[in-house]
């Protein structure tokens, strides 16, 4: 069979259709106008007519990072879990500082927290279930919460390890090099330190992988390393049970959004 050609081939109508709408399109063109969609040519290849402007996507919108993600741990993560899981067994078996006590607390939260918070001796909770800030880890996250800070950006310690009594000078000092190891595996952004003991411990770190601490103001922020802010507050359980340490604990962790960068 011959094919079809002329006015009845397939799809001549359509043809014809197209024709007489690019004839009335192209009549009400200015003068001029194929030339200068010449001169406005896009590096992508794209035009546009005189007086509009090729549309580009947006620069990209900076935002705050997100809390960790439960989806897997990524090598650094996996680092710091692997350190904080070798330091744990040494608290086990260590027994320098001499305090009593069969039971310690651990550190908690996630590995790589950029807010760290360390008080100086774990609690009662703390002991039973070797978690440290068990007993006031409800308080706390409320107070997170208020600050728009997830709760899943901690990681909570304490300086020693055994028991609930006051910590003396000595075993604060026995017990700084653990902090120190731990500081370092979770590479914080902001560490808490909950009282003045807290900063004593840390004086006992001055000087030691880049930290300088010295003379902290509680409720002033201080940068003690380049990459580390540290904020000194209230002591707990005080600051979560006594209206008055309560208040100035509360004013102290205000200043957390911005030192986290959650600020606009």
């Amino acid at each position: 069979m011959s094919a079809i050609k002329g006015e009845n081939a397939p799809g001549a109508a359509a043809r014809r259709a197209f024709l007489a709408w690019a004839s009335e399109y192209w009549a009400d063109v200015p003068p001029g106008y194929a030339a200068a969609m010449s001169a406005r040519r896009d590096p992508r290849g794209l035009t546009m007519p005189p007086g509009r402007r090729i549309p580009r996507p947006s620069p990209p919108r900076v935002t705050r990072p997100a809390p960790p993600s439960e989806e897997g741990p990524v090598p650094d993560v996996a680092k710091s879990g692997g350190e904080l899981a070798a330091l744990a067994a040494e608290i086990r078996g260590c027994r320098e500082c001499g305090r009593d006590g069969s039971s310690c607390a651990f550190g908690s939260g996630y590995p790589r927290a950029p807010l760290m918070l360390i008080k100086e001796r774990p609690g009662p909770e703390d002991l039973r279930t070797e978690t440290a800030w068990a007993d006031e880890a409800p308080s706390i996250a409320r107070a997170l919460d208020r600050l728009k800070v997830p709760f899943s950006w901690t990681y909570g310690t304490t300086v020693v390890r055994r028991g609930d009594q006051p910590a003396t000078d000595d075993q604060l000092k026995s017990c700084a090099a653990h902090l120190l190891v731990e500081i370092e595996a979770v590479e914080p952004v902001v560490v808490v330190a909950f009282g003045p003991r807290v900063l004593q411990a840390l004086t006992y770190l001055d000087g030691r992988c880049g930290l300088s601490v010295g003379e902290v103001e509680q409720g002033r922020p201080q940068r003690v390393r380049d990459d580390l802010l540290l904020l000194v507050t209230e002591p707990v359980p005080e600051g979560v049970t006594i209206p008055d340490s309560k208040r100035r604990l509360w004013r102290d962790l205000q200043e957390l959004p911005a030192l986290l960068g959650l600020t606009s």
